[in-house]
């Protein structure tokens, strides 16, 4: 080394030497605001300001200099321990008052992310194809497309389209006298919207986001009363409920002025949790977590974003909080649950020792309620989402990241409020995206329970905005946006796939033609019954017991009893099938119903052999087309080639084409000369030894388990 370079080093080491120690707020900024600031408050802690440090975050005040040390269960900074010297700098920092230099401006924030934007409404942009569209809908649908130079399909025909229209709105194919009644098709729209069945429909997609079911889960699986919720939902649909109402009912319902025993039956919304008590187990815990199942369902249903992510720590993406996280446990936290006093119940005795509130509605009618308590209990933070580990206390809040919050949050009813407010960016966007989302098969955000950041871009911004600010504007009124979508020109398509659009677009996000949708397992149920003419259309009612495999309840554990409904009650729609969560019925589960463990916001669409294997074999089904084949023997005159046209007609909303007429009259011809040279085999499947009713049988099998059946083109 020369000596210049040693005089230099001996300077710079003699002036480090000569520096004064830094200060403890100078230890604290460089090694502890990367993770405590304004922009990454992480446990709730912000260090950038002596007002956060005195709060202390989730885990309360007083608590830096114990975790510096490296004493108790947190350790920081994280993987390394801080010089004595430098703790002993922080420590008398500390004890002086922690006094801060004069604060600085805060630097601007990024951009604010688009689903936290409060929609705002945009005129429908100019289009070339000014001879398409029949309302504002499709022009943006259209403009789209235009800027990929595509254009839309051809309107799909009179048939397709009125059996498209039947499933959507009332999931049940059109009748043979419907599609005789050559009604316009905006007087179809009007009947179908105002159908009882139109509640039956769209309840049932309700009823998967509210995870219903009509037993407790776990290894019991009680059965539970909360049938009038289900009840409740359907009629409130029908009844064409404002969206902001059919909010509030079901999140404060009790809390209303006056509130009527309907309005309390809707808070079964906040009672389909799971439940799971028994001898050994820590009823607490399970307490907690059945409001960690309300916080949850909540953000996911309502909001569209995983709010569940911050239980445990701030959300990693969103402007969710850990904090935020229990300000909304905190409304959820005070139901009168089960009475921890007493014993666990026996097998089918005892269940309002866990199931908690149940109203009365009288004639042995009773129905899961929430009831708040008197005395609220206190809610804390809970360190790690344990529920063991109390942090500091919080009352009742929402999440100010998402929406402004211009009231106190002292219960459910304002919290129900500050969800409904027009000024909330989340709450009528992810509303109208779910109603479409059914029409098209898809939303127009893709990821319909995720519009944070890590969500999908929506296809379609303008729309989205458009759709939401005229839910708003129109009092929420949900049957609005049905018909808006129902009379667009985009809805109306034919679903053929095209070449020109599949090599651009092969998803069809951009809409160029309708999708075709496999049927949900109540529909291909429902269609089933309708077609063979068994179908009873009552509304409402107690949940039923249609025939299953013997062996079905193998799984529960106390091997429930599973009695087959008579009469009426065999033949009801799929939305009121009893639903024993560990059992569910295997009929339905095949088509991909959802498990009503959590909020299903989007069923999974899935084609397997055992699909057809069920069409084929189940009980149900069955019967099902022994009913068909007897229906076409009374019905249509004594010709094959009419009572074909009929089946096709009952099955498929179309008559056959000449090439697929002639087919099935071959198969006719085979199946007759079988079943009349082996009576047996015609007693096997007809019920008795009828050859003309075994051979009709076994068409109508066919025509059940055609892709074109169990498809909505």
């Amino acid at each position: 080394m020369s000596g210049v370079v040693k005089t230099r080093v001996a300077l710079l080491s003699a002036a480090a030497l000569s520096l004064p120690a830094q200060t403890g707020f100078e230890l604290v900024r460089q090694n502890c605001f990367v993770c405590h600031s304004t922009a990454k408050a992480t446990s709730g802690l912000v260090l950038e300001t002596r007002e956060g440090l005195l709060a202390g975050g989730n885990r309360g005040p007083g608590k830096v200099a114990a975790a510096l040390r490296h004493e108790g269960d947190v350790k920081m900074p994280p993987g390394r321990k801080l010089p004595p010297a430098d703790i002993a700098a922080i420590e008398k920092w500390l004890a002086e008052g922690s006094p801060y230099p004069e604060a600085k401006a805060p630097a601007a924030s990024g951009p604010v992310h688009w689903a936290f934007r409060k929609p705002v409404r945009v005129s429908p942009p100019s289009v070339r194809l000014r001879s398409w569209g029949r309302n504002p809908i499709d022009r943006f649908i259209l403009a789209r497309l235009e800027r990929e130079g595509l254009t839309p399909s051809p309107e799909a025909d009179r048939a397709t389209l009125l059996r498209r229209i039947s499933l959507d709105v009332t999931g049940l194919p059109p009748t043979v006298e419907e599609m005789d009644r050559r009604e316009p098709y905006e007087r179809i729209l009007d009947r179908l919207l105002a159908s009882p069945h139109f509640g039956e429909r769209w309840g049932r997609h309700w009823l998967d986001q509210a995870r219903y079911a009509d037993s407790d889960g776990g290894s019991r699986d009680e059965p539970r009363q909360i049938w009038k919720y289900r009840d409740w939902v359907i009629a409130a649909i029908n009844a064409g409920m404002p969206f902001d109402q059919f909010l509030t009912e079901q999140i404060a319902g009790d809390l209303l002025p006056a509130a009527t025993p309907d309005q309390i039956v809707a808070t079964g919304f906040l009672r389909n949790h799971q439940i799971q008590i028994e001898a050994g187990t820590d009823r607490e815990q399970y307490r907690v977590e059945s409001v960690f199942d309300r916080v949850d369902t909540v953000g996911t249903v309502f909001l569209g974003i995983s709010v569940g992510c911050a239980r445990c720590h701030d959300h990693k993406f969103d402007p969710v909080t850990q904090r935020n996280y229990y300000e909304l446990f905190a409304h959820f936290n005070n139901c009168d649950e089960w009475d921890n006093s007493k014993p666990p119940y026996a097998a089918g005795k005892n269940l309002d020792v866990v199931q908690g509130p149940i109203l009365d509605l009288g004639n042995g009618v009773k129905s899961m309620v929430f009831r708040e308590l008197a005395k609220p209990r206190e809610t804390y933070v809970m360190l790690g989402g344990d529920f063991l580990r109390k942090g500091v206390p919080v009352q009742p809040g929402a999440p100010a990241g998402l929406h402004k919050v211009d009231r106190p949050q002292r219960n459910r009813l304002d919290l129900a409020r500050w969800l409904t407010d027009p000024a909330n960016p989340l709450t009528a966007r992810v509303a109208v995206n779910r109603v479409w989302q059914q029409y098209f098969g898809r939303g127009l955000v893709e990821t319909d329970n995720d519009f944070g950041t890590q969500g999908s871009a929506p296809s379609h911004p303008e729309l989205l905005d458009w759709l939401a600010v005229e839910l708003v504007e129109n009092n929420w009124d949900v049957r609005r946006i049905h018909r808006l979508i129902l009379e667009s020109a985009a809805y109306r398509q034919a679903s053929r796939r095209r070449a020109d659009a599949d090599a651009v677009d092969p998803d069809n996000r951009l809409l160029a033609r309708q999708s075709r949708l496999r049927l949900e397992s109540e529909i291909v149920r429902d269609s089933s019954l309708a077609a063979s003419g068994l179908l009873s259309r009552k509304v409402g009612g107690p949940g039923v017991f249609p025939p299953q495999p013997a062996n079905a309840m193998a799984a529960s554990q106390l091997k429930k009893e599973w009695k087959t409904s008579t009469g009426e009650d065999r033949y009801r729609r799929g939305i009121y099938t009893f639903y024993f969560r560990v059992t569910p019925h295997p009929a339905l589960t095949v088509f991909d119903q959802p498990n009503a463990t959590q909020a299903c916001t989007r069923r999974n669409r899935s084609n397997t052999p055992l699909q057809a294997l069920t069409l084929l074999n189940d009980q149900a089904y069955h019967e099902f087309a022994q009913a068909l084949g007897a229906r076409l023997l009374r019905e249509a005159p004594a010709d094959d080639a009419d009572r074909i046209d009929l089946g096709f007609r009952l099955t498929v909303g179309r008559r056959p084409e000449p090439k697929e007429r002639e087919r099935m009259l071959r198969l006719v011809r085979l199946e007759r000369d079988e079943f009349q040279s082996r009576p047996e085999e015609a007693g096997k499947l007809a019920g008795r030894p009828d050859a003309e009713l075994a051979t009709w049988t076994s068409i109508a099998r066919v025509l059940l388990n055609t892709d074109e059946f169990i498809t909505r083109e």
